[in-house]
C-alpha cells in the first residue's frame, strides 16, 4: 500500500486504538511504502474499516469505515 507520511502516522493512531475492538485487518500485510503528498495519485484518501463486521449496506451493521487524508485527518 502506498501513503503518505501523515497518512501512515494516522493509521498507526488507528490501530492502536483499535486493535483489540475489531476483527478487521488495519495495517496490510503487504506492507506500506511512504510517498511524498505531491506523489500520492492513488486518491485522496487511504480507508480502513474497524469495529464490528463490516455492514452489507448502509442501513445496518456495526463496523465504521474510516478514511484518512493525505494531511492524516481521519473521518468517518
Amino acid at each position: 500500500m502506498e501513503c503518505t507520511q501523515a497518512q501512515f502516522d494516522a493509521l498507526v493512531k488507528v490501530y492502536l486504538r483499535w486493535q483489540d475492538k475489531t476483527p478487521h485487518a488495519i495495517i496490510p500485510d503487504e506492507g506500506v511504502e511512504i510517498i511524498p503528498d505531491e506523489d500520492n495519485d492513488i486518491g485522496d484518501y487511504i480507508g480502513v474499516w474497524v469495529g464490528g463486521p463490516v455492514p452489507q449496506s448502509r442501513d445496518h451493521g456495526s463496523a465504521m469505515y474510516l478514511g484518512i487524508e493525505k494531511d492524516g485527518h481521519t473521518h468517518s
